[in-house]
C-alpha cells in the first residue's frame, strides 16, 4: 500500500480540524441567541403541546374507538401529532397526543372541543370522559441524562488513557487522549453544523465515538509494534514509521467505525419503529454517520499526523538521554 505521508500534512490536518470546530462553534452561538439553542434539540428536549383524553370503559369498552374519534377530529381541524401513547386510568384508559409547538394551538383546542362533544354524546356525559389541552415547557437544566452521559464519556476516556499507557507507550497514550478530545470536538461541531435533532441518545453516540477511537488507535499502535520487529522498519525515520503504519491501518479503522455505526443504527431504528416518529428514526442514523466520520478522520488521518511529532520528540529525548548516560558512565 502506498504511504499516506500524513506526517508532512500535520498543519493541513490541524487547519481542517480548527475550521470545522470554529464553524460549529460560530453556528451554535448564532442559533443559541436567535433560535432554540446551541444544538437543534429533539422532541424529548423540546417544549410541546399535548392533548390528554380520558375515557371510562363503561362507555367505551374498546380504546380503538376513542382513538378513531380523536384521529378524525384532529384531521378535521387540520392538525397532526408526532407521537401518541396509551395508559390505564382509574375508570378506563387514557390517550396522550403530543404536538410540536409550531402547530396552531387554536386548531388543537378546536379539535379538543369536538372530541369532548363526541365523548359526551348520549349517556356518556355522566361518566369520567374528558379531553383537555396542555402546554409543556421543557427545561434542559438538571437532567440526570446529562450528568450520567458526561460521566460515561469521561470514564471511557480515562480508561483508554490508562490502558494505552500500560499496554503501549506514554507518547501513544497521550496521542490516544488527544484523539478522544479531538474526535469528540469534531462530532459535537458536526452536530451544531448539520442541526440534526439532539436528544438523550447523543451521549450514546459520544461514548461510541470514544470506543471507535480506542479501537482505531489500537489498530494503529498494534501495527507499529508489530512493524518494529522488522529491522528495515526500525531503521526508518520516525515520520516514515508512522506513515507506513497509518497506511496499513486505515482500512481496519474505517471498517470498525462503519460497523459500529451500522449496528447502532439498526438498534435505535428497531427501538424507534413503535413510536412512528420519523425524527426518532432519522436522528440516530445521522448521528451514527457523524460519529463514524469524526472517528475515521480523527483516528486514521489526524492522529497519525500529530503522533509523528510526539514520536520524534520522544525519540530525540531518548537519544539525548542515552548519550548523557553513556558520557556519565
Amino acid at each position: 500500500m502506498t504511504n499516506l505521508k500524513l506526517s508532512s500534512k500535520m498543519h493541513v490536518m490541524i487547519i481542517v480540524s480548527v475550521l470545522i470546530i470554529a464553524i460549529g462553534l460560530a453556528m451554535g452561538l448564532v442559533f443559541q441567541f436567535v433560535m432554540n439553542g446551541y444544538f437543534n434539540y429533539g422532541v424529548e428536549y423540546s417544549s410541546y403541546n399535548s392533548v390528554v383524553v380520558d375515557y371510562a370503559t363503561v362507555n367505551f369498552s374498546d380504546g380503538d374507538a376513542v382513538k378513531e374519534i380523536c384521529d378524525n377530529e384532529f384531521k378535521n381541524a387540520g392538525v397532526s401529532y408526532y407521537t401518541s401513547s396509551f395508559g390505564e386510568s382509574g375508570v378506563g384508559g387514557e390517550f396522550v397526543f403530543k404536538f410540536s409547538t409550531g402547530v396552531d394551538e387554536a386548531k388543537i383546542k378546536t379539535a379538543v372541543t369536538a372530541i369532548q362533544a363526541k365523548l359526551d354524546a348520549g349517556d356518556a356525559a355522566s361518566y369520567s370522559n374528558s379531553a383537555y389541552f396542555h402546554a409543556v415547557e421543557t427545561n434542559l437544566g438538571g437532567e440526570k441524562t446529562l450528568i450520567y452521559g458526561v460521566i460515561a464519556i469521561a470514564s471511557a476516556v480515562v480508561f483508554q488513557f490508562l490502558y494505552f499507557a500500560i499496554r503501549y507507550k506514554l507518547t501513544m497514550a497521550f496521542a490516544a487522549l488527544l484523539a478522544d478530545v479531538h474526535n469528540l470536538a469534531i462530532f459535537v461541531s458536526l452536530l451544531a453544523i448539520t442541526r440534526v435533532p439532539v436528544g438523550a441518545t447523543v451521549f450514546t453516540f459520544g461514548v461510541l465515538t470514544v470506543i471507535m477511537t480506542m479501537i482505531g488507535c489500537g489498530f494503529l499502535f498494534d501495527r507499529m509494534r508489530k512493524n518494529f520487529k522488522d529491522e528495515g522498519f526500525a531503521k526508518l525515520d520516525s515520520f516514515e514509521q508512522v506513515d507506513v503504519s497509518a497506511s496499513q491501518s486505515v482500512a481496519n479503522i474505517a471498517a470498525v467505525s462503519v460497523g459500529i455505526a451500522v449496528a447502532a443504527v439498526v438498534l435505535f431504528v428497531l427501538l424507534a419503529i413503535s413510536s412512528m416518529a420519523i425524527e426518532l428514526i432519522i436522528s440516530p442514523v445521522v448521528m451514527a454517520l457523524l460519529c463514524a466520520l469524526a472517528s475515521i478522520y480523527g483516528t486514521a488521518f489526524f492522529t497519525p499526523a500529530v503522533y509523528s511529532r510526539f514520536k520524534r520528540i520522544g525519540d530525540n529525548f531518548k537519544a539525548t538521554h542515552s548519550k548523557k548516560s553513556a558520557k556519565n558512565s
